[in-house]
C-alpha cells in the first residue's frame, strides 16, 4: 500500500461552549483536566484511507513566478525533490478563480505561440509558461494525481469576466479533453467544473451555473470515458453584493437547485479558510466549518438518497487582512502554528468518510507558501507547514478508528483544546497508529487506550515537528532547528489497556506502536 498523508485531530467543542460537541461520525473533544485518548477498536470510520485524500493547489502564475526556472524550463530541481516525498497526491492546476478565465490552448506547444493570458486580479497578463504540457510533465516527476479546473466561463484569454456562448465554452473544453486523453492515455482525470462562480465577481445563480456545468460535462464525457466531475458547492449563505435586491442565497438552496440540475454528478466541492490571525477578529475555528458541512452532507443525502463524495479543493490556515502582502499573514499562514492548525483541521476530515480529498492552498500563491519564496529566507527551503505534511505521511495504516479526546486548553485554543489525536490501525488490530497535535507550549502528557495491547510490551516509534519550549508557534522569531523529527522507544500497555505517553510542545506528531 502507498503511503497515506493523513493528519491529526478530532472535532471540539467550539469557542463560545464548553459543552460536549457529536459533529460528523460522532467525533468529539470535550474539556478535562487530563489529557486521555480512547481509542475505540469496534468502531472503523474508514476501511481504507483513499489515496486522493491530500493534495496541493497550483495557480499557474504564482507557482511559475517563484518555483519555476524560466532559463531552464523546468520546476526548481530541489522543489521537485521536497514534492516527490508526497506519492501520492493530487496537484489542482491551473488554479482557483485563475482557473475560470484559463485558456488551455494558449498554454501549449511552443512559447513563442502562446498568447498573453488575463485574470480577474489587477495584475498584468501573462504567458503561462507552466503551461498544460508543462503541468503533465511535473505529475510523472512527482507521481502526482491529475485535478483540473475547467473554464466554463469564457474562451478568449484576455477578457476574462466576458462570458463566451455555451456551445463555444463546451466545444473548447471538449477540444481540451481529447488532448489530454492523447497526452495521458488511460488513466483517471478529474475535473473541476469551474470555481466558486456563485460569488466573487460572478455571482452566479444555481441554475445558470448548472447548465454550464452540464453542458461542458457532457461535451468532455463524449471524448473522455475516464473522466469524473466535480461541481462546486458553497456550505455558507451568500450575500449578493452586484445586485442587493437579490438578497442571500443558503447553501441549503443552492446545493438542492444545482444537484436537481446535474444528474450523474455526485462529487461536489467545498472550501475552508480556518484558525487565522485575522486583523478584524472574524477568524472562522474549525468547529464552525464542521458544523456547515455535517450540513450540506445531510443536505445532499436527503436530496439523493445517498452518501455524496466531498472533495475540499482549497483549504488553509485564514489570512489575516484583505492586504494579505502587505502585512505578516505570510508568515502566519505557513508557519508552525499554521503546521498545527492545518493538522487539526485535516483529522476532523479523516474522521469524515464522505470527504475524499483535501487540497492545500498552494505551491505557491499570495501568502500561502509551502517553500519560502517572499517570507524570510527567500531561498524556497520549506517552510514548516511541509515538514508538518512530511510527519502525517509516516503512518501507512489503512483504517480509521473512532477516537475521543479529552484535553485541557491551557494554550488558549479558540477551538477549546490542547490536544487532539485520532486512532489507525490495521486488519488485525495489533498494532496502533496514532496521530497527535499539542496547542501547547509545553510538554503535555496524555494516556491512551487501545483495549488490543492490554498487557503486552511494545516498541514505540515517532514522527514529529515541535517548536521549543514555551515559545508560541506564532512568535515571529521563531524558526524550527530541524524538520522531520525522528525517535524510537520501548513500553508497556497497562492491564486496563492503557499507556502514558508525552507529546512534545506545539508539535504535529505520528506514532506507531507495535507489540514487542
Amino acid at each position: 500500500m502507498k503511503k497515506l498523508l493523513c493528519a491529526l485531530a478530532v472535532l471540539a467543542a467550539s469557542q463560545f461552549s464548553q459543552a460536549e460537541i457529536k459533529p460528523i461520525g460522532g467525533i468529539n473533544v470535550k474539556p478535562a483536566d487530563a489529557i486521555t485518548i480512547k481509542v475505540k477498536p469496534n468502531s472503523v470510520l474508514r476501511e481504507q484511507f483513499p489515496e486522493t485524500f491530500f493534495g496541493f493547489n497550483i495557480n499557474f502564475k504564482s507557482f511559475q513566478d517563484q518555483l519555476w526556472d524560466g532559463t531552464q524550463h523546468q520546476v526548481y530541481p530541489k522543489v521537485l525533490r521536497d514534492l516527490s516525498q508526497f506519492k501520492p497526491a493530487v496537484y489542482r492546476y491551473p488554479g482557483g478563480l485563475v482557473g475560470n478565465s484559463f485558456s488551455w490552448d494558449d498554454a501549449i506547444g511552443a512559447l513563442s505561440s502562446r498568447r498573453l493570458q488575463d485574470t480577474i486580479f489587477k495584475s498584468p497578463p501573462k504567458k503561462a509558461y507552466f503551461g498544460v504540457d508543462e503541468y503533465l510533465r511535473f505529475l510523472d516527476e512527482v507521481g502526482g494525481e491529475f485535478l483540473y479546473v475547467l473554464n466554463i466561463v469564457n474562451t478568449n484569454p484576455l477578457k476574462p469576466l466576458d462570458e463566451a456562448p455555451i456551445e463555444d465554452v463546451a466545444a473548447k473544453n471538449k477540444a481540451l479533453a481529447e488532448y489530454l486523453v492523447k497526452k495521458m492515455g488511460s488513466q483517471p482525470r478529474y475535473y473541476q467544473l469551474g470555481n466558486e462562480l456563485d460569488r466573487s465577481k460572478y455571482e452566479w445563480a444555481p441554475e445558470k451555473y448548472a447548465a454550464r456545468a452540464k453542458a461542458v460535462a457532457d461535451a468532455i464525457r463524449s471524448v473522455d470515458k475516464d473522466a469524473h466531475f466535480i461541481a462546486f458547492m458553497r456550505d455558507f449563505t451568500w450575500t449578493y453584493k452586484k445586485d442587493k435586491s437579490r438578497g442571500v442565497s443558503s447553501p441549503d438552496s443552492y446545493l438542492k437547485s444545482a444537484m436537481n440540475d446535474l444528474p450523474g454528478i455526485d462529487i461536489y466541492s467545498v472550501h475552508h479558510y480556518y484558525n487565522g490571525k485575522r486583523e478584524d477578529h472574524r477568524s472562522r475555528a474549525i468547529s464552525f466549518w464542521m458544523r456547515h458541512l455535517e450540513q450540506s452532507i445531510k443536505s445532499y443525502q436527503q436530496l439523493r438518497g445517498n452518501d455524496p463524495e466531498v472533495w475540499i479543493t482549497e483549504h488553509a490556515r485564514q489570512m489575516s487582512s484583505a492586504k494579505p502582502t502587505k502585512d505578516l499573514t505570510v508568515q502566519y499562514t505557513s508557519n508552525l502554528g499554521g503546521a498545527l492548525a492545518t493538522a487539526d483541521y485535516l483529522i476532523t476530515l479523516a474522521q469524515v468518510p464522505q470527504v475524499k480529498s483535501t487540497v492545500w492552498h498552494a505551491l505557491n500563491a499570495g501568502p500561502w507558501q509551502m517553500f519560502d519564496a517572499t517570507v524570510k529566507h527567500k531561498d524556497l527551503r520549506p517552510r514548516p507547514i511541509y515538514y508538518g505534511f512530511r510527519t502525517l505521511q509516516q503512518m501507512d495504516l489503512p483504517m480509521v478508528l473512532d477516537t475521543r479526546t479529552a484535553s485541557t486548553n491551557v494554550s488558549g485554543n479558540q477551538n477549546g483544546y490542547d490536544v487532539r489525536a485520532v486512532g489507525f490501525t490495521d486488519a488485525n488490530m495489533q498494532t496502533l497508529g496514532l496521530w497527535a497535535v499539542n496547542h501547547s507550549s509545553q510538554p503535555q502528557t496524555v494516556t491512551v487506550q487501545f483495549n488490543p495491547l492490554k498487557s503486552q510490551a511494545v516498541n514505540i516509534d515517532r514522527w514529529f515537528i515541535s517548536g521549543p519550549k514555551g515559545i508560541s508557534p506564532d512568535d515571529l522569531s521563531l524558526e524550527l532547528s530541524e524538520g522531520m523529527q525522528t525517535s524510537s522507544g520501548k513500553g508497556s500497555f497497562a492491564a486496563d489497556g492503557t499507556i502514558t505517553l508525552e507529546l512534545p510542545p506545539t508539535s504535529v506528531s505520528t506514532i506507531k506502536i507495535n507489540p514487542s
